[in-house]
């Protein structure tokens, strides 16, 4: 079974200056010794992390920044 565990918030904004709420979660499984990390939005949009300050919803192709 996965679990999720919030590490980070992130408060962000786009080009138009609508705001969002990029979530750090931290994927762990009892099978896997590898976390992986996801971002999603409050919303629940998915996140890219492209660079410390940046990131991608991928469903609307928006680039929003950290504030």
């Amino acid at each position: 079974m996965t679990k999720y565990v919030e590490t980070q918030r992130f408060h962000c904004s786009n080009a138009a200056g609508r705001n969002y709420t990029v979530i750090e979660q931290m994927r762990s499984s009892r099978f896997s010794k590898n976390p992986r990390t996801d971002y999603v939005t409050e919303d629940g949009d998915v996140a890219e992390r492209l660079d410390d300050g940046t990131f991608l919803l991928l469903v609307s192709n928006e680039v929003v920044r950290v504030s």
